[in-house]
């Protein structure tokens, strides 16, 4: 879900619809869009986004899951007319490679960064090899333009990874990522925290630099033994079920509110959840 500029609530339902939510906190009777999506497992309509020129263009972005066979994820823009998408205003900005029979880890959060650029999370489709392959767009985090193309300062290489980037491929800013659920600015800094649900061991918090492999499939959590090659997450914990312990890192905001509505202490802290089932 995702606040439009004006107040609004926008929220995202895994099989397709994005409902709004007014600034009396009602439920409007009539979806913004209603998507043809694959809802399988984790996939779906998964991610969105407000145009930085929203008030102006009334352009919202989404990423989902495009059925077929093979099925695969897509980010696309439509134009807001009043609370419903304007007809056949769909701009596909990115179709992303087709996946296999594996219905998890799709990632699917998208944000646009304070270089007005949008970013996306991608998981690996279930395959740790997509992580550190350049050849595929998956395990990974995605920066464009508001219009599909490709930012020509996006890096072309990454450590521990033979080759460059080329092609599509070349919307990749970091590699090596497993299921990237959501990630976050912060407001002003421009700092960004990208959460990474683990496999078997760690839950992480990475800090989002430009051209980092963070490790996976070869590391989860910090590289044991250190590996120069990869970035080291700041903030891990492990599987359990004690107050320390979780099972699927979730959620993320930085708390930068213009009006304060919880203690001072809480500016500028990053909160996450996670998800047992």
């Amino acid at each position: 879900m995702a606040f439009a500029p004006d107040g609004r609530l926008f929220v995202c339902l895994q099989e397709g619809q994005v409902r709004v939510i007014n600034t009396d906190g009602v439920l409007l009777p009539n979806p913004f869009v209603t998507l043809s999506v694959d809802s399988n497992g984790e996939r779906g309509l998964l991610g969105l986004a407000f145009d930085p020129n929203f008030a102006s263009n009334r352009y919202v972005y989404v990423y989902y899951t495009v059925p077929g066979s093979p099925a695969h994820n897509r980010i696309s823009r439509f134009a807001a007319n009043g609370n419903v998408a304007a007809a056949n205003s769909e701009f596909v900005l990115v179709d992303l490679d087709n996946l296999s029979n594996a219905t998890n880890h799709n990632g699917g959060a998208i944000h646009f960064g304070p270089d007005g650029k949008l970013y996306a999370s991608i998981g690996d489709n279930a395959n740790g090899a997509n992580a550190q392959s350049l050849s595929n767009r998956l395990g990974k985090i995605l920066r464009i333009n508001s219009n599909g193309t490709i930012p020509p300062d996006n890096p072309r290489s990454f450590p521990g990874i033979a080759g460059s980037t080329s092609g599509a491929n070349r919307a990749i800013w970091a590699v090596g990522l497993r299921n990237p659920f959501t990630f976050a600015f912060q407001p002003m800094t421009a700092r960004l925290f990208i959460n990474d649900v683990g496999q078997s061991t760690w839950e992480e918090i990475n800090d989002g630099i430009a051209g980092s492999n963070y490790g996976w499939p070869v590391a989860e959590g910090p590289a044991s033994p250190p590996n120069p090659n990869f970035r080291d997450p700041i903030f891990y914990y492990g599987h359990g079920s004690s107050s320390t312990t979780g099972c699927a890192i979730v959620g993320g905001a930085f708390y930068n509110p213009s009006v304060l509505e919880f203690p001072s202490r809480f500016v500028g802290k990053y909160f996450f959840a996670d998800l047992c089932t």
